[in-house]
């Protein structure tokens, strides 16, 4: 399994890496523009990741804007519905417009908001079959 981290913050790309790593190759970019850049190399060289964990609020492309792009990429590319990467919000917004936005935009599996609490979210992302 690939596993794309995008986040600004270089202390939760750590974090997220050093829990993730377990369940596959864990791959961070800094903001939303190089998310995208990543993700469509990985489909280009016919090595897609299974599961995106985007952070919203970053310089450059912000975390909705991002999963947009990977979504119409996906779409663009012939990804089958139901067979695109999974996608997991991890941010501290937690207002309605946010989440909203992330499920019914960007067809997120999971959200989470910081600070984390590392075993529960990994325990919600094996129950979602994310992990």
């Amino acid at each position: 399994m690939k596993i794309l981290i995008v986040d600004d913050d270089q202390l939760s790309q750590i974090t997220l890496r050093g829990t993730l790593a377990p369940y596959g190759q864990c791959v961070c970019a800094g903001n939303g523009r190089e998310g995208v850049d990543l993700f469509t190399l990985a489909l280009d060289e016919g090595k897609p990741f299974s599961v995106v964990f985007m952070d919203i609020q970053m310089p450059v492309m912000d975390g909705h804007a991002a999963l947009a792009a990977i979504r119409e990429l996906e779409r663009a590319r012939g990804v089958c519905p139901g067979q695109e990467a999974k996608a997991v919000m991890i941010t501290c917004h937690d207002d309605v417009k946010n989440v909203a936005t992330s499920f019914f935009r960007g067809n997120v599996t999971c959200y989470f908001t910081k600070p984390l609490h590392l075993a529960a979210m990994v325990e919600t992302l094996k129950k979602e079959s994310v992990l």
